[in-house]
């Protein structure tokens, strides 16, 4: 592929990119490849496929079917092979989890109210620091610490 023309970016070095790899792109997502077995198959980087991605409409449209291809390979592949003693569903699992995140990796929500489902209730209180002796201070002083310690490490 590297005696084909290319196409000229407006900065830096010309893009390797050719319409022509729609097509190209499709079938590799009939054949379960990964974005990085693509981009393998261009001889180019994965950041190179995600910026025809954004460049490039006809490409992106390929690349979405390609993502749908490859996900329907790999849902084949369990399917044909669950009664196969021999499959490993923990690899499969971890393998689709990683390529497919959006259906197949666990999402946890944790949400958090009242009695009965209400709303929460929450109560300020205000702490007038110069009613507080010199070990209330310093004590409180340590808490603020701590949590902006807490807020820059989050």
């Amino acid at each position: 592929m590297s005696d084909e023309k290319t196409v000229k970016n407006k900065t830096g070095r010309p893009s390797k990119y050719l319409p022509e790899y729609c097509e190209r792109v499709i079938e590799l997502g009939k054949e379960g490849k990964s974005i990085a077995q693509i981009a393998s198959a261009f001889d180019v980087d994965k950041a190179s496929i995600y910026r025809w991605e954004e460049a490039h409409e006809e490409f992106r449209t390929a690349l979405a079917r390609a993502k749908a291809h490859s996900q329907c390979w790999w849902e084949n592949a369990a399917q044909e092979n669950v009664s196969n003693k021999n499959f490993n569903a923990q690899i499969w699992l971890k393998s689709v989890a990683s390529r497919f995140r959006e259906d197949y990796t666990d999402k946890q929500v944790t949400e958090v109210s009242g009695p009965n489902g209400s709303p929460l209730q929450v109560q300020s209180q205000v702490i007038d620091a110069r009613k507080l002796d010199a070990d209330q201070r310093a004590a409180l002083r340590s808490m603020i610490e701590a949590a902006r310690s807490e807020k820059k490490n989050a």
